[in-house]
């Protein structure tokens, strides 16, 4: 079995030695293309991008600030120069059914082109045919057409006339417009009263008259509307033709100009009809300034596109990057307009979305925003499957209102999505949404870590001048880079590695710039870079400070002198607001003859977590297995923290709980001037934990604040030797014997350690040596499996 060691001061820290660089400082480095420790997700989004085929869509997982964004938008940004453009998408009234209005592709930049070329027309036609119809040869066809309409109406009623002239009846036009006969006398009309003075046969022959008469007006009025209905029709001809001329003209022109695209033929068609069989509006009379200009803007709309996507700037296939992903920033909507107190739309209020613009290439979304916002994540699911992009409002597919709206015709889609977020979220989404991994057949997963080397610390070094470059801030010089990895190695608790996280770094390197600038420095030095990591931690320092401060008037009771029995010194770690340190906590522990019952006070009080509840039943199953094999454990015991008001979670403190135990059971005293962390398995191998550094200064600040002995120090998992990266103060009082770190094993080794005897081991015939700690332990769980069992035999007989 390996033994506990003390750890050398050349193991708290691995150094990083700037002496063998080629560089003074950054400036002198060459900027990274990008971003360096990502091979395995280049690989990936390099695959993923470029393969063909449905559903293969990117996730690109790791933690915020590892640098997803900055890696996918330059892979993309270069990856797309070489792609077709994106195309222009408008979209067009439907003269036929305005509600279904029709959607057009175009080649990029041609959209903004259409817009012009049809205004274009509209200007010139709101010029030339009010001109065509003012013409002087339309004018006398429109006479002569008049004329003979006059001339043959005439005719007509002149006939009427004579023959009622015959009948001694005259033809009188009434107010309204109608006709009607009347006796006459000397060429005027009788009055009724002079009708009724007329003998009764010649009323009789006047009335038989007005009959015939009337009938024949009929037969004229019959004539006369036929005629009128041609002649109608020759003036509709007349103007068609006219109309026609002068708007066959433009529109062949613009047909010519979009002989590719099919649907703009048959719209220019459409629009030719409907601009003739609107041109009264284009032949008006004179208004006001405001009503010509409304009348204008009215024109013009109903015949100008809506533009939803315009690709003119775009240099290759779009990259969108959408920040705001709810169901109308990605896939758009059709707007409203209140007018006379109604709600109205029509093809020009509909709005392109996220994915419209991206169509044709690539849309970035963060995941979490994409599932915080409401419907986001369900429409674009929808869009992906069917490939292609429909306005449908949220109201109609969950039908909570039927209100008569637009329905666009849609849009093909031919898009790639890459969504970034963190490795739980995908996870979560791959068990729980089954369409999910059909959808987003890639992923892309970023490393956190990378091991530290020579190469490596250059390829650090050539990062953070990429990042300097990028912000316009000042150059380290050498030994400031080295502090930049050192910390760096030490936010991971790795001291072989260094952290990836980019935006911690530039945080960093910001804050040491700043502090470099105040002082006039042209470069950030190494104090500058330690200055800033200072600051941070005071920024956040206040409750770490108010909890040593309790410990130092001892409000909060902890030992770092003397040796007490059932009691230990174990720590934690808070973590708040990204800031961690130590806390430590006197663990007390009470045993007394019993039936095999151990109780933890934190857990009976639900302050436990479940974590912290399985060390407790870990080191119950280890007495079980080292000290009652053969024999009831008849033993009772309480473990508690002391002075502990909130929930206890983890499983770092359960070798102190277990020493503290066996210290009751066995009667021996433990150091208190020593702190112990570190968690076991049922077999008492010690086993790493989270925190180690903040831990050990934890404690070291305590005695500091106490007054250091010479004889205080920490016990650690040998395991975690490899994490330690430690403020110099500590590694200072290690170096003077003023402080000592201690990795360990097994608990056998915190017992020696804590209590000074000799932990012991079991002889051949199972016996642990003498005199020693577990000898202890057992010579008192034998007595009181004694009790037990003469318990047992008392209740017997």
């Amino acid at each position: 079995m390996q033994r506990r060691t003390e750890l050398q001061v050349s193991d708290l820290y691995q150094h990083c030695d700037p002496s063998n660089w080629q560089f003074n400082s950054t400036a002198d480095l060459e900027t990274l293309p990008s971003i360096v420790g990502q091979d395995r997700a280049q690989s990936a989004i390099d695959f993923g991008v470029n393969i063909d085929a449905e559903g293969y869509n990117l996730f690109i997982m790791g933690p915020a600030g590892v640098g997803k964004y900055t890696l996918i938008k330059r892979f993309l940004d270069e990856h797309s120069r070489n792609q077709p453009r994106g195309k222009d998408w408008a979209y067009l009234n439907n003269f036929a059914d305005p509600q279904k209005p029709w959607a057009v592709a175009l080649p990029a930049g041609q959209g903004n082109q259409l817009r012009h070329d049809i205004e274009t027309i509209i200007g010139h036609l709101e010029t030339e045919l009010p001109q065509a119809f003012d013409d002087e040869y339309y004018r006398g066809r429109m006479r002569s057409l008049e004329e003979a309409a006059r001339k043959h109406r005439v005719r007509l009623f002149g006939v009427l006339q004579t023959e009622a002239d015959r009948k001694g009846v005259v033809l009188l036009r009434m107010q309204d417009g109608s006709y009607a006969f009347a006796a006459q006398r000397d060429g005027q009309a009788m009055t009724s009263e002079e009708f009724e003075q007329l003998p009764a046969h010649e009323q009789e022959k006047t009335e038989d008259a007005i009959a015939d008469l009337h009938e024949e007006l009929q037969h004229t009025l019959l004539e006369l509307r036929e005629w009128e209905r041609d002649n109608f029709r020759k003036l509709q001809a007349l103007n068609d033709e006219v109309a026609l001329e002068v708007i066959s003209k433009h529109i062949n022109k613009i047909k010519h100009a979009y002989p590719s695209s099919n649907k703009l033929q048959l719209y220019f068609e459409a629009m030719l009809k409907d601009i003739r069989d609107n041109v009264d509006a284009f032949v008006k009379q004179e208004a006001g300034n405001a009503e010509e200009a409304a009348g204008e803007d009215s024109l013009l709309k109903r015949y100008q596109i809506n533009l939803v996507v315009d690709n003119s700037q775009t240099q290759g296939a779009p990259v969108i990057y959408e920040n705001l992903p709810h169901h109308q920033t990605l896939l758009g909507c059709v707007e409203n307009m209140a007018m006379m107190g109604a709600l109205v739309t029509d093809f020009s209020l509909i709005k392109a979305g996220a994915v419209h613009r991206a169509n044709g290439g690539y849309l970035i979304v963060d995941a979490e925003q994409l599932l915080m916002q409401p419907f986001g994540w369900e429409g674009l699911k929808r869009a992906l499957k069917s490939r292609e992009v429909r306005f449908d409002t949220l109201e109609r597919i969950y039908s909570l209102v039927a209100t008569v709206s637009l329905e666009p015709e849609p849009i093909p889609l031919d898009l790639k999505v890459v969504l970034l977020g963190d490795r739980h979220l995908y996870y979560l989404l791959y068990e729980m949404d089954p369409e999910f991994a059909g959808l987003f057949k890639i992923v892309a997963d970023f490393e956190e870590h990378m091991p530290r080397s020579a190469d490596n610390d250059m390829l650090f070094a050539r990062m953070m001048a990429s990042a300097i470059d990028k912000e316009n801030l000042l150059h380290l010089d050498k030994a400031a880079v080295a502090r930049v990895i050192e910390h760096s190695a030490r936010s991971i608790e790795e001291n072989s590695k260094f952290s990836l996280h980019l935006g911690d770094m530039t945080d960093l390197l910001r804050e040491s710039s700043y502090l470099a600038r105040q002082t006039q420095s042209k470069l950030v030095a190494r104090e500058h870079v330690q200055t800033a990591i200072n600051m941070r931690e005071q920024r956040l320092d206040r409750l770490r400070s108010q909890i040593y401060s309790q410990i130092e008037r001892q409000v909060i009771d902890i030992d770092v002198i003397g040796n007490q029995v059932g009691q230990v010194n174990a720590l934690s770690v808070l973590s708040i607001g990204g800031f961690s340190f130590a806390q430590p906590s006197r663990v007390t522990a009470s045993a007394r003859f019993g039936d095999d019952n151990i109780i933890d006070i934190e857990r009976e009080v639900e302050l436990g977590g479940d974590i912290h509840s399985k060390g407790v039943l870990i080191l119950s199953g280890y007495l079980g297995k080292t000290y009652a094999a053969d024999a009831p454990l008849s033993m009772a015991a309480s473990i508690v923290f002391e002075q502990s008001y909130g929930e206890v979670d983890g499983d770092s403190a359960s070798v102190a709980e277990l020493c503290a135990l066996l210290s009751s059971v066995a009667g021996v005293s433990l150091k208190q001037s020593y702190a112990i962390t570190g968690s076991m398995n049922q077999h008492g191998h010690v086993q790493a934990i989270g925190g180690v550094n903040e831990k050990i200064e934890g404690f070291f600040d305590i005695c500091k604040m106490r007054g250091l002995t010479g004889k205080q120090g920490v016990i650690i998992p040998a395991s975690n030797a490899q994490h330690l990266m430690l403020r110099q103060d500590v590694i200072d009082a290690v170096s003077k014997d003023e402080f000592h770190i201690h990795a360990i094993y097994h608990v056998n080794d915190a017992l020696s350690l804590l209590s000074g005897l000799d932990a012991g081991e079991r002889d051949q015939q199972g016996e642990f040596t003498a005199n020693s700690f577990n000898a202890a332990v057992a010579e008192r769980l034998k007595k009181w499996a004694d009790l037990h069992r003469h318990d047992k035999e008392n209740q017997s007989d």
